[in-house]
């Protein structure tokens, strides 16, 4: 979907090159044209070079960090006015406030949207501007009502274990699922998560299919194979939405499979509510 006959350009600020490059298909793919800076001082160059319809800026980054490159957007007049939102992990109070104040127009968490909603926020900024006939976007500074991502967990509540290796997905999953009340658990592949398994008592596992030292489908053949496991329930959340892979896994002993794609921070938590009532 596109909101005007001429595309509207976004510059993706951020380190990440493989996260960056998500986004990037995900807008082209309705009509923008996106670029990208892997770091500050690109990112800055870039913006005075094209002056995109909007910045959306990493904070934690190599060299200048997104606040930095906050006040050095404000405060030149190429690019004073440019819409800008920060996109990132970062979500204490103080760090949004910090955010607001140095200028972004929204701060917005990375653990709180998929691809398609931070794409509507996008389409709604951009929509709410061709409504009031904007031409120059000024920040607008306004708090929203967040809370603190991560917080203390009873030591009585469930036990998660979530072996996965992608740093974005960990960090989306891992707020998440501390944000709900629950005790989390990481192992970066599968043979460490069944290291794990065999050292701890959980409740439930949040597992991926393609990871280093063992995949998968091997890490659940021998999670299975172990009385200790045998009555745990196992989620699968993998990008393969192959039948043939679906059905190998529930072979293999996952208690349901799930698609990373469509899946939000909202829908797993409600998927493991669903297993340990």
């Amino acid at each position: 979907m596109t909101l005007n006959i001429m595309p509207k350009k976004i510059l993706i600020i951020e380190d990440e090159r493989g996260l960056a490059e998500m986004y990037k298909l995900k807008f082209e793919k309705e009509g923008y044209i996106v670029l990208i800076a892997g770091d500050g001082e690109s990112g800055i160059k870039i913006a005075r070079e094209e002056l995109p319809d909007l910045v959306l800026l990493d904070i934690v980054m190599p060299g200048l960090d997104g606040f930095d490159v906050l006040r050095t957007l404000r405060s030149d007049y190429r690019t004073e006015n440019l819409k800008i939102f920060v996109f990132s992990n970062l979500g204490q109070d103080d760090e949004i406030e910090r955010g607001l104040q140095e200028g972004a127009d929204k701060y917005l968490i990375k653990a709180n949207l998929t691809p398609g909603q931070l794409l509507q926020k996008i389409e709604e900024a951009f929509l709410a501007d061709q409504m009031e006939g904007k031409k120059d976007n000024k920040p607008v500074v306004s708090k929203n009502n967040f809370k603190d991502l991560k917080q203390e967990v009873k030591a009585d509540a469930a036990k998660i274990l979530l072996i996965e290796d992608e740093n974005d997905i960990i960090t989306m999953y891992d707020l998440c699922l501390n944000r709900e009340g629950y005790n989390v658990d990481i192992a970066r592949n599968g043979a460490w998560g069944l290291k794990l398994a065999r050292e701890k008592s959980y409740d439930l596992i949040v597992m991926d299919m393609v990871m280093p030292a063992m995949s998968g489908l091997e890490l659940l053949k021998k999670l299975k194979a172990e009385s200790l496991h045998q009555n745990i329930p196992i989620l699968v959340v993998s990008n393969s939405a192959q039948d043939k892979d679906i059905e190998e896994a529930k072979a293999e002993g996952a208690t349901d499979y799930l698609l990373k794609a469509s899946l939000t921070p909202a829908n797993l938590i409600k998927e493991i509510k669903k297993y340990l009532r």
